[in-house]
């Protein structure tokens, strides 16, 4: 497949979600038809809840829930720095999808991956810093305004 579509969303950016209701489920068809691959490259500069959710992504990642658990975050998103996703309600949002592993629960109370959240933050503010949501279409910048249309999007990753 030589179709590449990488998305960069923060899970507290009120634009990301609006985009995974719109877009979500036409890139998971066209990703399960072989259309496109799709990398997802969590960003966390919207404060502290967003570093915590990325944590969590990270270890829903390695019990393969990454987009699971990215979902329920979009679904029960809290109003930017808003004190929300604290641990505890990440751990209850990896529940609904699955995630009962207790390495789940251990790391998200203990930040395991919060550090390399941060440190990866800065390498994506340098390879994007438009904000959220945004994408790149085999190396290249897509226009915010296909990102947007539903249309626009299903025929760039036919293309």
């Amino acid at each position: 497949m030589s179709r590449r579509l990488v998305l960069f969303e923060d899970p507290q950016c009120p634009y990301c979600r609006q985009f995974e209701e719109i877009s979500g489920g036409l890139l998971r068809d066209a990703w399960q038809r072989g259309d496109v691959a799709i990398e997802y490259r969590m960003r966390c500069f919207l404060g502290v809840e967003s570093v915590r959710a990325d944590n969590a992504l990270a270890l829903a990642a390695e019990l393969n829930l990454f987009d699971e658990l990215r979902g329920e975050l979009f679904a029960s998103q809290p109003e930017e720095a808003s004190g929300g996703f604290t641990n505890e309600d990440l751990v209850l949002l990896g529940q609904r999808v699955g995630l009962t592993d207790p390495d789940y629960r251990d790391g998200v109370r203990t930040g395991r991956y919060e550090r390399w959240a941060r440190s990866v933050e800065i390498e994506f503010q340098r390879q994007d810093p438009q904000g959220t949501p945004a994408a790149w279409f085999n190396g290249r910048p897509v226009d915010s305004g296909v990102l947007t249309d539903t249309r626009s999007l299903a025929a760039l990753v036919r293309s």
